[in-house]
């Protein structure tokens, strides 16, 4: 798969985790993909676990965003740096709920034909707190 097509999808695949609709993602994932939020923890194995955590993760924030920024193509896939923002939710408490935070992340993407197999994202937890004056 040229460089070309693979970026094409992982910026299908972003806009889909930012669309607010938790089946978007579905469509751009192998059904036995794994996902793993290095701050969530434990990795997602399958559409349907992936499915369950990313609508639990919209449900803590409004309007998550995640916004590619650049790409870097290796023989497996790629890899990006993202920008993660959203409005925080009631989770954060009253002196945070409302407010907008943002936190900034990379990601590797491994593909299977057109599809992503396996995605990692890496982060900093503590950057949404600390955006949101919590930390």
């Amino acid at each position: 798969m040229a460089g070309d097509t693979e970026i094409e999808i992982a910026r299908k695949l972003f806009a889909a985790w930012s669309s607010g609709d938790a089946d978007a993602p579905g469509e751009f994932l192998t059904e036995d993909a794994v996902l793993y939020d290095i701050v969530a923890g434990t990795p997602k194995e399958g559409w349907p676990a992936i499915r369950e955590f990313f609508g639990q993760t919209l449900k803590l924030s409004q309007g998550l965003v995640l916004a590619p920024q650049e790409f870097w193509i290796n023989e497996s896939g790629l890899a990006l740096t993202w920008v993660m923002s959203a409005v925080a939710g009631e989770m954060f408490g009253p002196e945070a709920s409302g407010k907008s935070w943002r936190s900034e992340g990379m990601s590797t993407l491994e593909f299977r034909g057109d599809k992503v197999c396996r995605e990692v994202d890496y982060h900093h937890g503590p950057n949404v707190l600390r955006s949101l004056g919590l930390a």
